[in-house]
Parts: structure tokens; C-alpha cells; sequence
């Protein structure tokens, strides 16, 4: 006897549904396998991800050069030395200042903080003394006097701002540490650091000088037979590598700009470690929408500390605030472009999600990349469209 129509769909959707079930529970797996794999092999992972960056922004000046009539390898050496030369100019006249400012920032630290301590301290001594005064004003009512309808207003807004800050900071500070903690523990460890500044230059040598060897040989190394399958397999990975390049190239050129425009602006207000807060701006930038945010915190808390007034904390925030709006108007669109295709909003959690995955800092750079590819990924195999969107 043969199932009936509805006996075929139960069991279609029944078979679909596990269907799916194991692909979720094999790419969660394989996630996690990925997860702890690249904790053990980020000493090697690091450089060779370092090294791959620079060689996508410097393949356009590699190029330039070997049109010029050198060879490649001798267009690499140019590059090398060029590259030296703009770090020993870097180091003549902003490491002194930046490493001045390190050390300043290292030996006050602990009076920063005491600081702070005391300025927090005050403020919620002068949030208690509203509270008391909202009590006060409840009793009034109680009492049955006439009540000031903008004490009423007030005494709710000082109950819901003390329940705000209650429930906010906690979980920003756990945040905040947990993200320190693991770029700092993991990849930025002394040894792990040393390691990857050695294993840079090395690999990125052989990325310039071997480039057109890799872009048309890397097809013939990939565990297939010549089949549809195989060029399905390229043109995904060709598609994944525009990405890569489109958002790498750009991201770093509108970081650098981030970096100094904050750092020029910062010098002008006269605040401390100017230069510091610029060059870590001009590296962190680097991660979307959240690194400006968390060069942004310690620039605000040291205005506090430094001027102990409400206008340079203002005026700091501001300088952040239009740079980042210069850059999402402006400098973005015109270098970056929709290099991704990917929401802001999808960028954010996406930064956040790897950071959680990888760990770090590490998680924080590859995030929008991971994220294009997963794009691709569904865009051409669950969406149904070959067209990215």
C-alpha cells in the first residue's frame, strides 16, 4: 500500500527537518573545533594573517613597480626599504613622544584611577542627596502639601538614571575586561608577539614576490577533480577574496585617517597622551564602528581627570563624534564603499560574535570578513540569488 499525500509531506518535513538539524549541530561543531584550533595556533595564524593583509594594500604599489620594468623580487626589496625608511621616520618623531606618553600614562595610572574612584564616589554622594530629596518630596505629598510638578519629574528621572547606572556598568566593565583580557592574555602575550614580528617580513616576502604564482596556481591545490564542482568551489573563493581585498584596503586608510584627525584634534585641546590615544586609534579603528568606541573611552576619562570640568569631557566627545560622522559620511563611502555589503547593525553584532568566537582582538579584525564570507556562502546556496545583494 502505498503513503498518501500527507503521509509523503509529514515525512518530507520530518527528513527535512533533521536534515537541517545536522548540518546546524555539524557547522556549530565544526565552529567550536575552529574556535579552539586557532587559540593553539595563533602565534602562527597572527603573522600569516598579518602578512596577508599587507600584501592585498601593497599589491597595487607591487604592480606599479613591476610595470616600471623590475622584477618582483627587486620590487619587494624596494617596498621592504621603503618600509623601513617610514619606520624609522616613525620612530624618530612619534615613537619618542608615544613611548614619553606610555610611560607617563604607566607611572599615573594608579592616580587616574584614585581620581575617578573620587569623581564616581561624588557623583553618586550628589545622586543619594536627590534621592533624599525625592523622598522628601513623597512625604510632602504624603502630608498632603502642594507638590512642584518639576520636582515630581525630576525625582523620576534621578530613580530611573540610579536603576540605569546600577544595571549598566557591571555589565560594561565584564565586557570591557573580557575583551581586554583575551586580546591581551592570548594573542598580544611577549613571546607570541616577538614570534609574529619575525614571521611578518618572512611570509609577507614571499606573499609579494610569489602573488601571480598564487593567483594562478592556488586552483590546482584544491582537494578536487576538474568538475563543475571545482569551479563552483573557485568562483565562491574568488568572490570571498574581492571581499577581502575591497575591505581591507579600505578599512586601514580610513583608520589611519581616524587616527590622525583624533590625534591632531586631541593635541590642540591639550590633552594628555594625545599622540598615544591617536596611534592606538589609528591601529583599533581597524574594527568597525567599535574600535573609535574604545579609543573613545580612555580619552574621555583621562579629560576627567586632567581638566575636572563638564566642558573638555564635551568637547573630547565631540571630537569623536564628528570624526566618526566624517567617516561614515565622507571618507568611507568614497575609499571603502559597500565593499561588504553587510547593515551596520549586522557589522556590530558580527564584531561582537567573533570576538566571543576567536577571542580578542584577533576575533574583533577577521569579524567582517567571516561575516562577508558566511554572506556569500548563504547568498549563493540557501538564498537562491549568485548575485550578491
Amino acid at each position: 500500500m502505498e503513503p498518501s499525500i500527507f503521509q509523503r509531506k509529514t515525512w518530507w518535513a520530518a527528513l527535512t527537518t533533521l536534515a537541517v538539524l545536522v548540518l546546524a549541530g555539524a557547522l556549530a561543531s565544526g565552529i567550536f573545533l575552529l574556535s579552539k584550533l586557532v587559540v593553539y595556533l595563533q602565534v602562527l595564524l597572527l603573522p600569516l594573517a598579518i602578512a596577508g593583509i599587507l600584501a592585498y594594500l601593497l599589491a597595487p604599489v607591487m604592480e606599479w613597480l613591476c610595470q616600471s620594468g623590475l622584477s618582483r623580487a627587486w620590487a619587494a626589496i624596494l617596498i621592504f626599504l621603503t618600509v623601513v625608511l617610514v619606520l624609522i621616520s616613525i620612530f624618530v618623531w612619534v615613537a619618542p613622544p608615544a613611548y614619553r606618553q606610555g610611560s607617563e600614562f604607566i607611572q599615573q595610572f594608579p592616580v587616574y584611577a584614585n581620581r575617578i574612584k573620587e569623581l564616581v564616589n561624588e557623583g553618586i554622594l550628589q545622586m543619594q542627596k536627590l534621592q533624599e530629596l525625592s523622598f522628601l518630596y513623597k512625604s510632602q505629598i504624603t502630608e498632603g502639601s502642594r507638590p512642584d510638578p518639576f520636582a515630581a519629574y525630576a525625582s523620576g528621572v534621578v530613580n530611573d538614571m540610579l536603576l540605569w547606572l546600577e544595571q549598566l556598568f557591571p555589565n560594561v566593565i565584564a565586557a570591557i575586561g573580557n575583551f581586554l583580557k583575551n586580546s591581551a592574555g592570548g594573542v598580544f602575550g611577549i613571546l607570541a608577539l616577538i614570534l609574529s614580528l619575525v614571521l611578518v617580513p618572512i611570509f609577507l616576502f614571499f606573499f609579494l614576490v610569489d602573488g601571480p604564482a598564487i593567483r594562478s596556481r592556488w586552483m590546482n591545490y584544491l582537494p578536487l577533480w576538474n568538475s563543475p564542482l571545482k569551479s563552483e568551489v573557485a568562483a565562491v573563493l574568488t568572490e570571498i577574496n574581492q571581499y577581502l581585498i575591497n575591505f581591507f584596503r579600505g578599512q586601514l586608510i580610513v583608520s589611519l585617517i581616524d587616527g590622525a584627525l583624533i590625534g591632531f584634534f586631541l593635541l590642540l585641546v591639550g590633552l594628555d597622551f594625545a599622540v598615544l590615544i591617536g596611534l592606538m586609534t589609528g591601529i583599533i579603528a581597524m574594527i568597525p564602528y567599535i574600535g573609535i568606541v574604545i579609543c573613545w573611552v580612555p580619552a574621555f576619562l583621562i579629560s576627567i581627570v586632567q581638566f575636572g570640568d563638564p566642558w573638555h569631557p564635551l568637547i573630547v566627545t565631540l571630537i569623536f563624534f564628528v570624526t566618526n560622522q566624517l567617516e561614515s559620511m565622507f571618507i568611507a563611502p568614497r575609499i571603502v564603499g559597500d565593499s561588504v555589503g553587510l547593515h551596520p547593525f549586522v557589522v556590530i553584532v558580527s564584531v561582537l560574535g567573533w570576538s566571543i568566537v576567536l577571542g580578542g582582538f584577533m576575533g574583533a579584525l577577521l569579524a567582517v570578513p567571516l561575516t562577508a564570507t558566511l554572506k556569500v556562502l548563504l547568498t549563493r546556496y540557501v538564498w537562491g540569488s549568485s548575485e550578491p545583494s
